[in-house]
């Protein structure tokens, strides 16, 4: 699950290497590629986990949280 967030989440940097996305964005793209919710993809692997608390256990994968209490998401 964390090397197919890896590679979507290049392809979402592709333009700008190193920057932050939206986690929104990083789950609406894996639901496009793949036709269900991150959220549902989780629960398979890692029922107990919400999508921030899996991504915080993804060592190739860096979370942010700003002041406005939006989750953002980079490339360790």
């Amino acid at each position: 699950m964390e090397k197919v967030l890896v590679k979507i989440l290049s392809n979402l940097t592709a333009e700008s290497p190193g920057s932050y996305v939206p986690i929104s964005n990083l789950g609406s793209e894996f639901h496009r590629l793949y036709g269900q919710p991150i959220t549902k993809a989780i629960k398979l692997f890692q029922p107990s986990k919400k999508f921030p608390k899996f991504l915080e256990l993804c060592s190739s994968l860096k979370l942010y949280k700003s002041e406005e209490g939006r989750w953002f998401v980079s490339l360790s």
